[in-house]
């Protein structure tokens, strides 16, 4: 079953045209409204939070319609076919810290984008890691697929949402009475050429001959998207039967690739499970097609499951913060509460700056010793006055404040602090020049919703 604004996000991609607030009234909600005061004082609330809906000069709203990568035709699809050796039997060369992945797998893997009929080997793996959805990854093997997971959690706190694409699936779709086993197999059967060895640069290399082939069988049997070959590969691994949920397919398409938090209820309206990502759509969707979570938890959770709500958010701390508010508001069932032990923290007067999920704001959260964590969102165009408050409570506040999601906060900075940007309060002598760094922060506004989670 669709939300409101799930059918209003519908209609306007396909109609393609913009609604005032006046018209999303009357045509989605059987109001009519002259006063426009009236009809912006409803509906701004409603589509102003949700990224998926943009408010032009003119005060009318049109659909934000993103191409995601799966559905571009297959010459134009980025995929990054890669091999990366196990992790732990690496031995770290001198001059290279330890726990710095980056530099450690250079010597032990090797990562291709491949996109029609060019080739990309000195490709920027982390890069891509902060926009795992322009993407989709082709790994030689398990362990590979399993390191780059580990890569991506120096990135983020959160479990990456990878759109991927493995050899064993495709093969078992779209060629079930071969046995191909090994890669001398695969090589043989299509008669490529055998430049194979134990090196990292001659797998990838492998790889792409054979993705090339698979491509071109996908083309013949009339499929001309990446897309496509995920969903024929999705479909013959796992028959969905809607007719037991209050949603559908379609509402499972229309879900977007955003980071956020989405929450499972039953049929009688209670929460069965949150849960945290940096990609909504890919997510819940995993839970339907395919995923490496325990077989058991998803099977538990999908014969209780009735509805899906999810919360579009504009970063990863964010999604962690809200999912842990969530879970300890409602302790579902399925999820495990964790347990932040009671203790003083030190911490310098702190504005951590980062996405919003609203166009033209920033997501400011303000840690501090002596108050509890504090979110702001901060209008770059308008006049916080309700900030300015905030920055007096601040002065105005003695002692030390427990506060969990001060912690959850605090290990984010001091884990990801060299890519976070950040205002240090005390350096500033008054509010207004607190406000004036922010705005210099507003105008790195395309690189916050390119990147999202974080920014340089």
């Amino acid at each position: 079953m669709k939300s409101i604004t799930d059918e209003i996000y519908s209609v306007m991609v396909k109609e393609q045209r913009a609604f005032t607030n006046a018209q999303i009234l009357q045509e989605f909600f059987k109001i009519d409204f002259e006063n426009s005061q009236v009809a912006r004082k409803i509906v701004e609330p409603l589509l102003k939070v949700d990224a998926r809906f943009r408010q032009t000069p003119a005060q009318t709203w049109v659909a934000v319609k993103r191409i995601p990568v799966e559905a571009l035709p297959l010459e134009e699809t980025p995929f990054v076919l890669f091999y990366i050796e196990d992790l732990e039997k690496m031995r770290r060369p001198r001059g290279i810290p330890a726990g710095d992945l980056f530099s450690l797998i250079k010597q032990y893997s090797s990562f291709l984008l491949y996109k029609g009929s060019t080739l990309e080997y000195d490709f920027d793996i982390k890069g891509a890691l902060k926009n795992l959805g322009q993407y989709i990854f082709v790994p030689y093997d398990r362990k590979s697929m399993s390191a780059l997971r580990r890569l991506y959690r120096v990135i983020s706190p959160l479990a990456p949402d990878i759109k991927t694409l493995s050899v064993r699936s495709i093969i078992s779709e779209f060629y079930p009475q071969k046995k191909l086993k090994t890669w001398d197999d695969i090589v043989r059967e299509f008669g490529l050429r055998n430049v194979h060895s134990e090196s990292p640069s001659s797998r990838t290399k492998t790889l792409m001959y054979i993705l090339e082939k698979f491509l071109d069988t996908a083309r013949e049997r009339g499929i001309s998207s990446v897309g496509g070959i995920m969903d024929r590969v999705r479909e013959s691994k796992k028959q969905v039967d809607f007719s037991k949920y209050d949603f559908d397919r379609d509402f499972l398409r229309d879900i977007p690739e955003m980071p956020g938090v989405y929450l499972f209820f039953d049929s009688g309206g209670r929460i069965l499970y949150v849960g945290k990502t940096g990609n909504l759509k890919v997510r819940v969707n995993s839970y339907f097609w395919d995923t490496g979570e325990s077989v058991e938890k998803i099977k538990g959770i999908l014969q209780e499951l009735s509805r899906i709500e999810y919360r579009v958010l504009g970063s990863d701390l964010e999604a962690l913060l809200e999912e842990h508010r969530l879970i300890d508001e409602h302790r579902p069932n399925f999820n495990k509460m964790v347990n932040i032990p009671k203790r003083e923290v030190s911490v310098a007067d702190t504005l951590l700056v980062l996405p919003s999920k609203m166009e033209g704001y920033l997501k400011l959260y303000l840690l501090s010793e002596r108050l509890p964590l504090i979110d702001y969102d901060f209008d770059c165009a308008g006049d916080n006055e309700r900030f300015f408050s905030i920055l007096k409570r601040l002065e105005e506040a003695q002692g030390s404040v427990f506060d969990p999601l001060k912690i959850i906060a605090l290990f984010y900075l001091r884990r990801y602090e060299e890519r976070l940007n950040r205002v240090d309060l005390d350096r500033f002598a008054t509010p207004g020049d607190v406000v004036n760094a922010l705005r210099m922060h507003c105008a790195n506004q395309e690189d916050m919703l390119r990147e999202r989670s974080m920014y340089i």
